[in-house]
């Protein structure tokens, strides 16, 4: 296990972007009483056949295995902490305001940040989010960039239609945006370190599969049902967790197989593994199973969707890449715009480790109370500057005021952190 690039990694994940937006409130939801797989998220008004061609391919992102899915075992303070309240959309109500998280009662991501909010409203033909793009739940650091409000305001098709030919996601940026109001990703990195790897592969998430970017934007490359939906229970039909800037809406990886529910299963990616996802992701990735071209039984085509019981599409959340979108089944507006800083105050200082190249650069850039701070090399060959410790006694609380634990690099990493070894 890589935990160290988990919270260290190194770099700006500068070419990471966003979207803009701003206002506040929305709906809610509960597993029992949001739209589960097998029901129609939207209208109905999907083709009920599958896309009938492909799209061509991106360049960069991998298929290590996401875990943490089951709540049992994710960390209380890196996932929700609660589910959102119950809203059930009324009779003849197609505007999916009512799938979106109510955010007027979660704990945000600290005392130090804003508040996140979102509003969701549609007119005839769109619907409109916006959103200040903040995480519901405590925010970890992960990269080197700071956590910084946005604002976001997307649009997407509200009769979202398939095309008949497949389009790509862009490389980098929104490619649709979580139940929370913060962005998705596709599943590669930027530029640097690791050109356009894939980032669960190599570790450097969050417990909820988030991070930052070079704009301080909090995004996701996977989704969990533990961090919207932390009553959740693996096996029963997911509710819808994401909407594709197609419109399309995203559910978790269970849904039914029949109209009547009789047989929940699983959905998996089609695409295999082909090669080292560590760089250039999409590179080692091919999607070459019949499956690819139109979903059959539990596998996904290739955009990572398939056409539901009650025929219209959707797509799902997956254990491997591209984990949540491998390209478009619908026509996508807006695809890949950059966040940019909102106008809800100042971030606060810092953001994560700085990087270094020699020891010398790390004088002063370790919080308060470290014992020492040193240029350390993680395994992604990059260089960071790190409290240095012998036991959990010597390490500084980070960022958010949280408790940190002595690595066996003796180094200090976040007492809650992602499973795994030392660095």
């Amino acid at each position: 296990m890589k935990l160290w690039i988990g919270l260290f990694a190194a770099t700006c994940m500068a070419l990471m972007g966003c979207d803009s937006g701003s206002s506040s409130t929305s709906s809610a939801q509960d597993v029992t009483a949001a739209p589960a797989d097998g029901v129609s998220g939207l209208d109905g008004s999907a083709d009920a056949s599958g896309p009938a061609e492909d799209a061509g391919s991106s360049s960069g992102a991998d298929t290590g295995p996401i875990s943490g899915e089951d709540v049992g075992s994710s960390p209380t303070d890196g996932a929700a902490t609660e589910d959102a309240t119950v809203i059930d959309p009324p009779a003849g109500v197609v505007c999916p305001s009512a799938h979106f998280m109510d955010l007027s009662d979660v704990d945000g991501p600290g005392a130090q940040y804003d508040m996140p909010w979102i509003d969701v409203s549609c007119d005839e033909d769109t619907v409109t989010v916006l959103s200040n793009g903040l995480p519901h739940y405590t925010f970890q650091p992960m990269t080197p960039n700071a956590l910084q409000t946005q604002d976001f305001s997307w649009s997407f098709p509200l009769h979202p239609e398939v095309v008949a030919e497949r389009t790509d996601i862009p490389l980098l940026g929104t490619v649709g945006m979580a139940i929370n109001g913060c962005p998705i990703y596709g599943p590669n990195e930027g530029a640097f370190p690791d050109p356009y790897g894939d980032p669960i592969y190599n570790d450097i998430m969050d417990w909820n599969q988030g991070h930052t970017g070079g704009n301080g934007d909090y995004h996701f490359h996977a989704l969990l049902m533990s961090t919207f939906y932390p009553g959740y229970v693996d096996g029963e039909p997911s509710p819808i967790i994401g909407y594709a800037l197609d419109g399309f809406p995203v559910y978790g990886p269970y849904g039914c197989a029949d109209s009547d529910c009789a047989e929940v299963v699983k959905f998996e990616s089609s695409w295999e593994v082909t090669g080292d996802p560590t760089t250039y992701a999409w590179d080692n990735h091919d999607c070459l199973v019949a499956s690819c071209d139109e979903a059959a039984g539990n596998m996904l085509d290739r955009c990572n969707g398939r056409v539901g019981p009650d025929g219209t599409y959707r797509y799902h959340a997956t254990d491997g890449f591209p984990y949540v979108l491998g390209c478009y089944s619908g026509t996508a507006a807006e695809a890949g715009n950059t966040g940019v800083p909102g106008r809800g105050g100042e971030p606060p200082a810092g953001g994560g480790p700085q990087s270094c190249e020699q020891e010398a650069d790390c004088v002063g850039q370790c919080p308060n109370g470290s014992m020492g701070c040193t240029c350390h090399t993680t395994p992604m060959n990059t260089q960071l500057c790190v409290p240095t410790c012998n036991s959990a006694d010597d390490c500084p609380a980070d960022m958010n005021g949280e408790a940190m634990n002595c690595a066996g690099a003796g180094v200090c990493v976040p007492a809650g952190g992602p499973p795994g070894g030392a660095p």
